[in-house]
């Protein structure tokens, strides 16, 4: 029995020893770079199992499509890009505050993902998954004109996920996985001295006053997936897969780096003192529905919905154990959002399988006022390719590539704000896109 189970295992060995750090490319900080096989059609049909085994992660009870012991495996890098055209950058009593559009606020991601299945009777089977459902990282230039409102952010997860199927019948099959994850996130941004002291210290905005502060956190929250594979007619698949909602409370701490004035600051007001941290995120649930439909054993074309509730995620706050240090509130109000593709497959012949397919990704922002350069987040538009070339009978490689076109979008933090009291005014446009390459591997034993 373990020489059967021993595959599975090797691909989450693969992706334990490979790190993760994002840009992300979905809706918020989502990772929807979960398969290479399913990106290719931009996940057009992925509840429906479209792909590979792979297809766990959105809906576990497409494990039952997968007879026998299979793994798979995929890394997907993503050169993405967002650069903020700065139109105005003041102070609250309007002081310039100088140094530049702070260049290209994206970071590079690279996000591995793992799965395993085992068919253990002819009606049940169990599968593992491991994957990077969130993340992002940002960073403006040093010095740059946003600083105040944000210098570098990161949120990086990873989630272990045990899944069970169960093959009721010909046209329907239920699946259900537990998912733990791990997740950190890690906060930096300027504090204007000049502003914070009221101008005794020095002069609102000046970059030599300027002091840091870094906030970092982490914590494991615990959640489940749901799922149901529908399939009505041998050439047609319905697939329902339902993620919850994930309760993170981040607790770190708050490390601050100062400048002769800031250290004065911090002397008198005992405030800007190294100290521990808390926060809260609620981490959304999301519904996936997949339809797939063979319209002849070359040809097949599926389509996917996703919608999220992103409208938990309404402010961030972080508290501080330093009782001096007033808590830190950024407003969000982000909306829930919808991802919509549509896709085909072409099975060339018995080895070479292509694959296409567009997308819409709505962004969770609903307006200027409340889009920050922490996340530059806008609609975006998919539009992806991919391949896979059967080895042999046992072994499937898988590559991918997709173009992401965002939405030009506007940004106006202000300080009508009261949260940006300290942080002034901040407007400008936002031109960003990503390219995201996928390679992977599936092996059925």
């Amino acid at each position: 029995m373990s020489r059967r189970i021993f595959p599975l295992f090797a691909a989450f060995c693969f992706v334990g020893g490979v790190s993760f750090t994002g840009a992300a490319r979905a809706a918020g900080f989502a990772v929807h770079e979960q398969s290479a096989a399913s990106q290719g059609n931009a996940y057009a049909g992925a509840a429906a199992g479209g792909g590979n085994i792979s297809s766990g992660f959105f809906n576990p009870a497409t494990l039952t499509l997968h007879p026998g012991i299979n793994v798979a495996g995929s890394f997907s890098a993503v050169f993405g890009h967002a650069n903020l055209d700065v139109e105005q950058a003041t102070t609250a009593s309007g002081t310039p505050t100088g140094g530049g559009d702070g260049g290209n606020l994206l970071h590079n991601g690279y996000v591995p993902a793992a799965s395993g299945s085992w068919e253990f009777s002819p009606d049940w089977f169990f599968g593992l998954a491991v994957n990077a459902p969130f993340g992002f990282e940002t960073e403006g230039d040093e010095g740059w004109s946003g600083r105040y409102h944000a210098y570098g952010s990161r949120v990086r997860s990873f989630e272990f996920a045990p899944q069970l199927a169960w093959k009721a019948s010909d046209w329907i099959s239920f699946g259900a996985s537990f998912r733990a994850m791990y997740f950190d996130a890690r906060l930096s941004s300027y504090i204007d001295i000049g502003t914070a002291s009221g101008g005794l210290l020095a002069a609102p905005g000046d970059p030599a006053a300027d002091s840091l502060v870094s906030v970092k956190g982490d914590d494991w929250a615990y959640g489940y997936t749901l799922g149901v594979l529908l399939t009505p007619q041998p050439d047609t698949r319905l697939g329902i897969g339902y993620r919850s909602m994930m309760k993170i409370n981040l607790t770190g701490t708050a490390d601050f780096t100062l400048s002769p004035q800031g250290q004065i600051l911090s002397g008198l007001s005992g405030a800007l003192v190294d100290t521990g941290a808390r926060a809260g995120v609620n981490l959304p649930e999301t519904i996936t529905i997949g339809l797939e439909h063979d319209l002849s054993p070359k040809w097949t074309v599926g389509a996917e919905a996703d919608w999220t509730r992103w409208s938990r995620f309404d402010a961030l706050v972080v508290h501080f154990d330093n009782p001096a240090q007033p808590d830190d509130v950024t407003n969000e109000g982000w909306k829930d959002s919808w991802f919509l593709s549509l896709g085909a497959t072409y099975r060339m012949d018995d080895d070479w399988t292509f694959r296409a397919g567009a997308a819409y990704d709505e962004g969770v922002i609903p307006n200027a006022s409340l889009r920050g350069p922490r996340i530059p987040d806008s609609d975006r538009y998919w539009a992806s390719t991919g391949a896979s070339y059967k080895l042999n009978d046992m072994t499937t490689l898988n590559a991918a590539y997709s173009h992401v076109f965002a939405k030009d979008a506007y940004l106006s933090q202000t300080t009508a704000d009261p949260a940006n009291a300290t942080r002034g005014n901040l407007t400008g446009r936002i031109d960003g896109s990503a390219d995201i390459v996928s390679v992977g591997m599936a092996m059925t034993f």
